[in-house]
């Protein structure tokens, strides 16, 4: 029988390892394949140092250690999966703590799917960008902590180690003390009144009776409650003042620090409440198969809720062509932009950035549902993510200030007030290229202090002061020959005299002018199109791209005009027929929208018929 008994522990011991494995491979492989762009986004959001100061200056503030710990687990993200198994170990050992606890409890087998609910929930919040990693590593600690103090089985040792425990928990994990602090009282008050009985198999304990010597005197729990308000409320008085919500949950949990979610209170109360409710269920419910069902189905129910609530897959979108555009993988976005289609201003704008990048723009740009100005530039808006974004645009037309200026926007509206390690290394670039020698080492020197972005920062060192390095490297060089060498004031309302600028300064900037078409285009201003097409001569384009052959073949229709006579530009025999198909349907149905979509849906007609 005993025999019997073991090999049935061993299995269940067996059982809840590999149900806790697949768990974290299921959580691995989706941050790693199917959110991974999510991690890197999240990465170049904050400036980690390795410095002294650095730590001190996080050390200081209730919840800095959890905040720095965080914050050094998530520049890993920089490298590919890593992220997602710093994630999935964190959330590993959230279920397996929370099986641990509950197990104190309620001292059966048959909660293993319960505690994987707190690692779900955990999991869901860090899916969006304003969660940060150390909302997810303080929970942990905190558990941590609160199963230690469950395993002290002396009394007096207990509530002593319960005073040192909830003071130190505090100022370095934060607000998850606070469940740190319900699962002590909770243990004090519940578990003490249906204690395990020594040397009985847990599957067959019955829980009744209680043993005085075994828990605390009720004063001594209230004691506990006292000390984790009184503590925090000491430090907000004498240490560092802040708003009372701030005080007790610390601003590490949310990158909005005057805000904290309620989701956050949920998690924090997440376990007491399990551990509340299970405790009120005999435990002979929780040994048939009916009870496990019954989890396993609240589980799936929390999970489906949970990815329909925070997994933002149109965030991964977004943040898969800006991570791609940041990076100058242009084909990348060209590739991913015909898997899925833009959805929005924001990753249109990282699409057409590609397309003039490759020198497409011109020929594909209605191949992918333009939708005015606003998917060519990207307007400031009071967030950080459209300057973040839209400083591309403007660096690789050679608008080095204006990219400038978004980054330092972009920074300002940070909702932590971080200063994000990418507008850091542009902002290195964009006084290298200007000439700023001395501000731009200042922003080399913090990047020698990082752990990734170090050996770049070296790197450009060695080209610090050097005109002849600078002129000669491909990016660098590229821009100063781009850039507009006189002071204007800039305002993307007023891009088109700006891009005349530019050509004016630079008759080959290609980019420039096809952005500056690509503004005549979507505005349907075809007489300023017609007015620019002889620079194309200039530019060495082999034949005129298929987007203006349309533009200017409606034209001809339109006008009777020919803008190419003596140009040694000619349209197309496919751009002739298939205009004149087009105009066809157009001309003779009354819903011809609908009949011209399938076809003709990615040629300019469509596009100045059709799109708002």
């Amino acid at each position: 029988m005993t025999r019997e008994k073991t090999g049935r522990q061993i299995i269940s011991g067996y059982t809840e390892l590999i149900t806790s494995v697949i768990f974290g491979i299921m959580v691995f492989v989706f941050f790693a394949f199917f959110y991974k762009y999510h991690l890197y986004f999240v990465e170049q959001l904050q400036l980690f140092l390795l410095t002294g100061t650095y730590f001190l200056d996080k050390i200081v503030l209730p919840g800095g250690f959890n905040g720095w710990i965080g914050g050094f687990l998530t520049q890993f993200y920089y490298l590919p999966v890593t992220g997602a198994l710093i994630i999935a170990i964190l959330l590993v050992s959230i279920q397996i703590l929370t099986k641990h606890i509950l197990q104190k409890f309620i001292p059966v087998r048959g909660l293993l799917p319960l505690s994987f609910l707190p690692a779900i929930f955990s999991g869901f919040i860090i899916c969006s960008e304003l969660f940060p990693l150390s909302a997810i590593t303080g929970f942990t600690g905190s558990l941590a902590a609160a199963y230690i103090y469950m395993r002290i089985r002396n009394v007096n040792y207990r509530f002593i180690t319960g005073i040192i425990l909830i003071p130190v928990i505090y100022y370095l994990m934060g607000g998850a003390f606070i469940s740190m602090v319900l699962i002590m009282i909770a243990f004090e008050l519940i578990r003490s009144q249906h204690p395990v009985q020594p040397g009985k198999d847990h599957n067959k304990t019955k829980i009744s009776g209680t043993d005085p010597r075994k828990r605390l005197n009720p004063w001594q729990t209230v004691f506990y409650i006292l000390l984790a308000v009184c503590i925090p409320l000491l430090v907000r008085q004498f240490i560092i003042f802040q708003p009372v919500k701030q005080t007790f949950l610390s601003e590490f949990y949310h990158n909005i620090p005057d805000k904290v979610p309620s989701v956050i209170i949920i998690l924090f109360v997440l376990p007491f409440l399990l551990i509340f409710i299970c405790s009120l269920i005999p435990p002979k419910y929780f040994k048939n198969n009916y009870s496990i069902i019954a989890q396993v189905i609240i589980i799936l129910a929390a999970g489906f809720y949970g990815s329909t609530k925070w997994v933002n897959f149109d965030a991964e979108e977004i943040m898969t062509c800006d991570y791609l555009v940041k990076n100058q993988k242009w084909d990348k976005v060209i590739s991913f932009a015909e898997r899925k289609p833009p959805r929005n201003y924001l990753s249109l704008a990282m699409l057409n950035l590609s397309l003039a990048k490759k020198g497409l723009f011109g020929e594909k740009m209605f191949n992918y549902g333009q939708h005015g100005i606003d998917g060519l530039f990207l307007r400031f808006d009071k967030e950080f993510i459209s300057p973040m974004m839209g400083n591309e645009i403007f660096y690789h037309l050679g608008l080095i200030n204006a990219s400038q200026e978004y980054v330092f926007e972009s920074m300002e509206v940070m909702p932590n007030m971080e200063k994000p390690v990418r507008a850091i290394k542009r902002l290195a670039e964009t006084n290298l290229i200007n000439g700023n020698y001395k501000v731009s080492e200042k922003y080399i020197k913090l990047l020698e202090k990082t752990l990734f972005y170090r050996k770049w920062a070296l790197k450009t060192r060695k080209i610090l002061f050097s005109e002849d390095l600078i002129n000669r490297h491909p990016d660098y060089g590229e821009k100063r020959k781009l850039m507009v060498k006189e002071d204007f004031f800039f305002h993307v309302e007023d891009i088109e005299i700006i891009l005349h600028r530019l050509l004016r300064n630079n008759p080959e900037n290609r980019i420039a002018f096809e952005y500056l078409a690509g503004i005549y285009l979507v505005n349907r201003e075809l007489d300023k199109l017609i007015n620019i097409l002889p620079m194309m001569e200039r530019m060495n384009y082999r034949e005129m791209p298929r987007g203006y052959q349309e533009a200017v073949f409606f034209y001809m229709s339109l006008t009777n005009q020919n803008p190419l006579s003596g140009s040694r530009y000619r349209i197309s025999t496919d751009v002739i027929s298939d205009m004149n198909a087009y105009a066809k349907i157009y001309l003779a149905t009354s819903d011809a929208r609908e009949l011209l979509s399938p076809k003709y849906s990615g040629t300019y007609w469509y596009y100045y018929h059709y799109v708002e």
